[in-house]
């Protein structure tokens, strides 16, 4: 007979939210925010074919994919990799994970698919220059949405209606990226 394992998920003893639920919703928040807050700088590296707001609301869709499809993973390997750490370095994992992973993200993925854009409006790709300054952008916001998620997230998770709410509003600026992605992908 085999044995049967359970693992137990961490949950907020009075809402009942699981932490790393609420720690993905602060890397989804966060991503959101840093990535309109950037958005002036991105739109505008040559080829600039981008409309500011247009362009934030694609950026803030590949930051809540990667939050809640990637994010999950990475917050678990995080855990996984620092469990056995003192408390005060757990943080520095974390943020260390948050800024190769998203860096990589940024590159990969968002870069990818702006320089497939520009390349099939014939306008080019970005630079060497500009994909650098990307990268080190992204790693930059990963490491800070990481960061809070390891040291915002059990208070968050306490907060059953704020979590909804941070999560609905980044899914809301996700779904309004995924629609102007939509329209820029039939017209081309």
């Amino acid at each position: 007979m085999a044995a049967h394992t359970h693992t137990s998920v961490a949950k907020d003893p009075a809402s009942g939210v699981p932490i790393m639920l609420a720690q993905a919703v602060i890397l989804a928040a966060t991503l959101t925010f840093c990535e309109i807050f950037c958005a002036p700088l991105t739109a505008t590296f040559r080829p600039a074919v981008f409309a500011l707001l247009p362009w934030a609301g694609v950026a803030s869709l590949f930051a809540v994919m990667f939050s809640f499809v990637v994010g999950f993973a990475l917050l678990w390997c995080a855990e996984s990799f620092a469990y056995r750490m003192r408390r005060k370095l757990q943080p520095l994992v974390y943020a260390t994970i948050g800024a190769i992973s998203f860096g990589v993200w940024t590159v990969w993925v968002i870069l990818g698919v702006r320089d497939m854009i520009t390349a099939r409006l014939g306008a080019g790709v970005l630079s060497a220059h500009d994909t650098t300054i990307a990268a080190v952008s992204g790693a930059l916001l990963g490491m800070a949405a990481f960061f809070a998620a390891y040291t915002l997230g059990e208070r968050l998770a306490r907060h059953r209606a704020a979590v909804i709410a941070l999560a609905a509003a980044s899914l809301l600026t996700a779904c309004y990226g995924g629609y102007v992605l939509a329209i820029m992908l039939h017209t081309l």
